[in-house]
């Protein structure tokens, strides 16, 4: 079972500061709750016992965060500014021995995502339908596999879905993806490398990584203003149980899904 999980946290958020500049996304606030504090509580919910956020963008507004709660452990990213979210990862799978969840710090989404990828076998990652947020992660996951993974849609070849930030690793996939950017590093000489689009797709070219869709899931991220205020408007009243998805889009291969 997986017992471990680890927030990429140390992000500098430099699309958001128009909206938010006086703390890191993850530790935005929406009605008394932050998104890193949902996080963990669903987490813990779910039985995960040890928590690892990797930080690095005003640490010291995680260090108040974390005090007095002893199954979360701060790692920090002392090159965040001028490297990519895999360096953040690796930094944190080094505390890793077993199997993980890692999330993004800055997504809202329902109770019933992480559900699914707790059931489903590692190593996977959680896609979506299409949310029409801009800014998205296509993912071809062909036969349930994933494939490529990028934010031009014309990259991939077919699209499954969008990526969530949700993925579950098991230990050897985990060490796999460190040997990957310890490599990237030494080839290219520096570290801006993403863990989703290059880390874990490199890793999938190697062994199975399989795509767990809910094509109806509500979820959100915040990297600018826009996705700011879609995430209050609409997604944050959804997966907190407030009101329910009622707004029906047609997407764009006719199927009609249920988007919030």
């Amino acid at each position: 079972m997986t017992r471990h999980a680890i927030i990429l946290a140390a992000g500098m958020g430099l699309r958001l500061r128009s909206v938010v500049d006086d703390r890191p996304k993850g530790l935005i606030a929406i009605r008394g709750e932050t998104l890193v504090g949902r996080s963990v509580r669903l987490l813990r919910d779910l039985g995960v016992t040890r928590i690892t956020l990797v930080i690095g963008h005003r640490a010291a507004d995680y260090e108040q965060f974390a005090e007095g709660q002893s199954d979360i452990t701060l790692v920090v990213n002392p090159a965040f500014a001028t490297t990519g979210s895999m360096a953040s990862l690796a930094a944190g799978l080094e505390r890793v021995d077993g199997p993980v969840l890692v999330l993004e710090s800055d997504i809202a989404y329902e109770a019933r995502a992480l559900t699914a990828l707790l059931a489903a076998a590692a190593d996977a990652t959680l896609l979506s339908g299409p949310t029409g947020a801009g800014d998205e992660v296509w993912v071809d996951a062909r036969d349930g596999l994933v494939r490529a993974m990028s934010k031009n849609a014309a990259d991939v070849k077919t699209i499954t879905g969008e990526f969530v930030g949700l993925t579950r690793l098991s230990a050897a996939a985990a060490a796999d993806m460190r040997k990957m950017f310890v490599e990237f590093e030494r080839a290219h000489g520096h570290g801006r490398m993403d863990y989703e689009t290059g880390a874990l797709v490199a890793m999938a070219r190697q062994r199975p990584v399989r795509a767990v869709l809910i094509p109806d899931l509500c979820w959100g991220e915040v990297d600018d203003d826009r996705h700011y205020a879609r995430l209050l408007r609409d997604v944050w009243p959804v997966v907190t149980g407030t009101t329910r998805i009622a707004t029906v889009a047609q997407t764009s291969d006719s199927e009609t899904r249920e988007r919030c």
